[in-house]
């Protein structure tokens, strides 16, 4: 399957159409799971994974999160203030597994859950390579 989408179509944003398109040909071929594949691998390799799960431990241990669903949104916002420009190891504290963390609510030790930019990096060249498979990008000119 070809999806034409121009450079004008990318920046301004795709209908829920061509969207609806482009995941179904992503599902329907080895292309979600290939992303998927890349960014677990990268987030595993970079530690990423392991000091989330650590964060979490921590947080139902502590009583900040009693359900699985208190502990993934705390989690998630840290990750985006985190990756807003905040936290890591500037104003951390050292946690039991030697590794540098900032001091959270409830003194909480928080890891480093900045999403590595290698993970990023890796994460959108296999997001592009799986896009070229089902979409033919054109350029304002013509050319492809």
């Amino acid at each position: 399957m070809s999806i034409p989408i121009t450079p004008t179509q990318a920046h301004t944003g795709l209908s829920q159409d061509l969207r609806n398109n482009i995941y179904s040909a992503l599902l329907s071929g080895p292309g979600i799971r290939n992303i998927e594949s890349t960014l677990d691998q990268q987030l595993r390799q970079s530690g990423f994974k392991d000091n989330l799960r650590a964060y979490i431990t921590e947080l139902f241990r502590s009583g900040q999160a009693t359900t699985c669903e208190e502990a993934r949104e705390l989690a998630m916002a840290k990750i985006r203030e985190q990756m807003g420009g905040g936290g890591g190891a500037a104003n951390g504290v050292i946690n039991g597994n030697g590794e540098v963390g900032e001091n959270g609510a409830g003194g909480v030790v928080v890891p480093d859950l900045k999403i590595p930019k290698s993970a990023i990096d890796a994460g959108a060249k296999t997001v592009m390579k799986e896009l070229e498979r089902v979409c033919e990008i054109t350029y304002e000119d013509g050319e492809k």
